[in-house]
């Protein structure tokens, strides 16, 4: 009996609004996929690629289209690779290896800007016979092939 008293002063005496006991009451809902983030996942399902699940998190990375470009043509989007390195950072002697796919795309990130802001790999172009040795022109097709399939993706309503 005191524990039903004390329960309900407890009600009664802590403030509330009327919105307060609705949100309590309303279950919380995951926040709506972008369009691009939901377009962008079944892009990524269709090559089966493993970045499926990181879609959010590489959607918030400046290159992020240049990043799914460049992991076409080095690990087929992914499904080829080691150490989640799609993306062949450091080539064959110096290989890099990361945790998961997401710190590995971070580092290809700050890579490509830490070449950027020296005016170094603007464009796909730039980056052949740099980022990717020896030079290929199939690399630079493979790249640019995709940025334009993202860039639609990214612009499609």
């Amino acid at each position: 009996m005191i524990l039903t008293v004390v329960l309900t002063l407890f009600l009664f005496l802590t403030p509330r609004t009327l919105d307060d006991v609705l949100e309590s009451q309303t279950p919380k809902q995951e926040e709506p996929r972008t369009q691009l983030d939901t377009r962008l996942r079944e892009f990524l399902e269709i090559k089966k690629s493993p970045l499926v699940s990181d879609v959010e998190f590489l959607l918030k990375l400046k290159h992020w289209k240049l990043l799914i470009a460049i992991s076409a043509i080095e690990s087929q989007y992914c499904q080829y690779q080691l150490g989640y390195n799609c993306w062949g950072i450091s080539g064959d002697e110096h290989y890099r290896y990361y945790s998961s796919f997401r710190a590995a795309a971070q580092d290809a990130n700050d890579l490509i800007e830490s070449w950027q802001v020296k005016g170094k790999w603007l464009t796909v172009e730039d980056m052949n016979c740099s980022y990717v040795v020896p030079c290929s022109s199939n690399w630079v097709r493979v790249v640019n092939q995709n940025l334009k399939i993202l860039n639609e993706l990214e612009t499609k309503k």
